[in-house]
């Protein structure tokens, strides 16, 4: 091997470009130091040969703006040196953590996938899970600080570190605790929990607060009804000694006929979650909606009668 022909830098600048075009560099001037023995390459000529290899534009201008003082360097560790502490953030070790915590099983083997966390596994394990799985606006904090000596630090003053920054975001409202006992807007009450009898009213049906079952009415007798104004149910009408203003649920039925008011039960049509009381600060308790029963064969508005006349609806 007569010259040394480094790799070309023009990749974008990632600290695995960088690391990798540096050690092909390292590999080289030592394959060709192993191949020409009586030879020997001086810093200033390898710095040189690498500068000139440095094609990517951000990289090229910075070779160029500051080749005269690295040709001037003592060693290729210091060339090293210079390039990392230009293109590789003083945080990389934790943006590696962060993008190795990232990585999950996703479409790939199980058996893969435990093979690579086994491998992984090493004293600072504990560190990492609570680093890296902590609130996330917490972890970016704590990882953006420049010349953080994590590595060199013990779990408890971690645990001290990120205490204090917590308590920093909730003080400043960066982030919002949840209100204790609220429910989860994807969390549906169980059936069971919905609907306590304690605390739903109990219905007693009399036989007078059955509604009268009356037979239907023809349709003949339904039109002649409707032409004196007439109720369908206890066939009184506005002129009747005693007539009360009344709707279909609410008639108070014709003794002289022997038809016994009309009355509706209530029928619970929908509650709230019983739980309302308890996740609410607000205090919300049970809500019961109820609706007359309605029956089908009575309930026939006349179309000729105004709404304000209630007689005539039964």
């Amino acid at each position: 091997m007569s010259k040394i022909d480094f790799l070309k830098l023009t990749m974008e600048l990632t600290l695995p470009v960088i690391h990798a075009w540096l050690s092909r560099c390292e590999d080289m001037v030592e394959a060709w130091q192993a191949m020409n023995p009586d030879k020997l390459l001086v810093a200033h000529m390898i710095i040189t040969l690498a500068g000139l290899r440095m094609e990517e534009p951000t990289a090229a201008t910075w070779w160029n703006k500051n080749r005269d003082e690295l040709k001037k360097l003592a060693s290729w560790d210091e060339f090293t040196q210079k390039v990392k502490d230009c293109f590789v953030p003083s945080n990389w070790c934790m943006m590696g953590f962060a993008a190795f915590y990232a990585i999950h099983q996703g479409p790939s083997h199980f058996a893969n996938f435990t093979k690579a966390l086994q491998q992984a596994r090493n004293s600072g394990l504990p560190r990492n899970h609570l680093l890296f799985h902590a609130h996330p606006i917490l972890c970016l904090c704590i990882t953006g600080q420049q010349a953080f000596p994590y590595m060199s630090m013990k779990v408890e003053v971690l645990i001290e570190n990120m205490s204090f920054v917590w308590d920093s975001l909730l003080t400043e409202k960066v982030v919002r605790l949840p209100v204790p006992g609220m429910p989860s807007p994807l969390t549906i009450p169980l059936a069971a929990t919905v609907a306590s009898p304690s605390l739903l009213p109990t219905l007693t049906l009399s036989a007078s607060s059955m509604p009268s079952r009356l037979p239907a009415l023809t349709h003949t007798k339904r039109e002649a009804l409707r032409t004196i104004n007439s109720c369908f149910h206890c066939h009184k009408t506005p002129q009747t000694s005693g007539w009360v203003k009344h709707c279909s649920d609410t008639c108070p039925g014709n003794a002289a006929l022997g038809i016994l008011p009309c009355k509706s039960p209530a029928v619970v049509a929908a509650i709230g979650p019983v739980r309302f009381l308890a996740d609410y600060e607000e205090g919300y308790t049970p809500i019961v909606a109820v609706m007359p029963v309605y029956d089908n064969e009575e309930d026939s508005f006349p179309s000729a009668t105004d709404d304000s006349d209630l007689s005539q609806q039964n």
